[in-house]
């Protein structure tokens, strides 16, 4: 037996490769393909076209990629679906697509589950009566969403939400601490800006100049950034810093602490950053300890409103940085949901183009759409700070930065909301239960 899975950008991508995990442990005859990335290729998902490029956040950054969809892939996919007809369609979010998909394959008489239907996040709104027609079964992550599609008429079941399955660290705080060369007694930010390149792009800047205004006023303030894995190191020379004489030594000090990275290597390399650490004063750290020495030759340093505070690179310890961060600055999306899991506060920062800026005044959206952030659209008020377009400056971001570290019980209420949100989020075994519902329609639609 055949199901075919489409998701879409990298969010939905993980679901898909946690479902597929689950599926073939309890059917290891499946034959799963369909639309994704790495995640659901690696967890045995046959792609048919790769999803990684698809995420967008505006009508201006999505027009791009109409023509691709409507001239390439709406019609390879139609036609597979067609060819292979698959016992069952699994959709995966993604609405802009998999809305449609499923319409198209009710049309060709194939069974169709919609896990993570498009606005279950919100505690309020409506479900589209299509929806009802176009799916055998809802699977929602959220439970308050189930009475909104039975009231359609669907038939939909309340699974969890799979973050909770795949969000937690690897190190201890004093692993992570030790292994970084960061001082415990000291403030740890985190700045999470993005796993898109036009995310980091648009906000990396921004945090990076308000890093230099936070240590300004707090000198204990150490700095930690969490790298995602599709970001080269190039780019990561060219956000901080622009200078030859530093991307000529990013090459030897860039590494990884993968799941294939040798441990054993980790502990020396942060001693040895101790030894340099009484000779030099650092301008950056890896996620290994190792420093760069700043060169004093002034036709290398580049201008700037603020100097760059010493700030680490972690690479794939992102979770340690949510959780080990006693602040968060951290761009829109699902990180946010992740941060919200380990109860550490944020502020939730999101720039674009200055078309999609001015997209977002002409459209009205500040007024239309009350919150950005997940944390705070999952419990309908503002329980997080947002920071929005030009709005989420230098100088904004390090005022509100200083407020919520300074503001204990401001702290400790936003924890109190953010232990809130996780416990919305169900238990762990998220992808499981969906796994279990969707062998169960597959098995009775072949009855049938």
């Amino acid at each position: 037996m055949q199901i075919a899975l489409f998701s879409g950008e990298l969010s939905g991508d993980r679901i898909g490769g946690a479902l597929a995990r689950e599926l073939l442990a309890r059917e290891p005859g499946l034959e799963l393909w369909g639309v994704g990335s790495k995640a659901m290729q690696d967890a045995g998902v046959e792609l048919i076209a790769d999803s990684a490029s698809w995420g967008a956040i505006s009508i201006t950054e999505a027009l791009p990629k109409v023509p691709r969809f409507l001239l390439k892939v709406a019609p390879l996919v139609r036609a597979t679906l067609r060819k292979r007809k698959p016992d069952l369609v699994v959709a995966i979010d993604f609405g802009a697509f998999n809305v449609r998909l499923a319409r198209f394959c009710k049309s060709i008489d194939l069974k169709v589950c919609y896990y993570f239907p498009p606005g279950s996040w919100r505690r309020t709104g409506y479900a589209t009566p299509e929806l009802a027609k176009t799916t055998d079964l809802i699977l929602t992550p959220f439970k308050w969403s189930v009475d909104r599609y039975e009231q359609i008429g669907a038939n939909v079941e309340w699974v969890g939400h799979p973050i909770l399955e795949n969000t937690s660290t690897k190190l201890s705080r004093e692993e992570f601490i030790d292994n970084l060369g960061l001082n415990p007694n000291d403030p740890i930010i985190g700045l999470l800006p993005g796993s898109r390149s036009h995310e980091i792009q648009h906000l990396m800047p921004a945090m990076l100049d308000a890093a230099g205004l936070i240590a300004a006023s707090e000198k204990r303030a150490q700095f930690v950034i969490g790298v995602a894995p599709g970001i080269s190191q190039d780019q990561m020379y060219k956000l901080l810093t622009g200078r030859q004489d530093l991307k000529d030594r990013l090459t030897e000090i860039w590494h990884d602490l993968s799941e294939k990275a040798d441990r054993s290597i980790i502990s020396p390399l942060a001693r040895g950053a101790d030894v340099l650490k009484a000779r030099t004063s650092p301008i950056l750290v890896t996620d290994t300890g190792v420093l760069v020495p700043e060169r004093k030759d002034p036709s290398q340093q580049k201008s700037s409103a603020t100097s760059l505070p010493a700030i680490v690179l972690a690479r794939n310890m992102t979770h340690e940085v949510q959780a080990y961060s006693d602040l968060l600055l951290v761009c829109s999306g699902t990180a946010t949901l992740e941060a919200a899991i380990f109860g550490t506060p944020m502020i939730i920062l999101y720039r674009g183009s200055r078309i999609m800026a001015m997209e977002y005044k002409l459209r009205g959206l500040k007024r239309k759409i009350q919150y950005i952030g997940l944390p705070n659209i999952m419990m309908d008020k503002k329980i997080v700070p947002e920071l929005i377009q030009e709005e989420a400056s230098p100088s904004a971001i390090s005022e509100a930065s200083l407020r919520l570290m300074r503001d204990l019980e401001l702290r400790s209420q936003m924890r109190t909301d953010l232990f809130s949100v996780r416990d919305a989020l169900g238990t762990s075994g998220a992808s499981g239960r969906a796994a279990e519902k969707i062998l169960q329609l597959l098995h009775t639609s072949k009855e049938d």
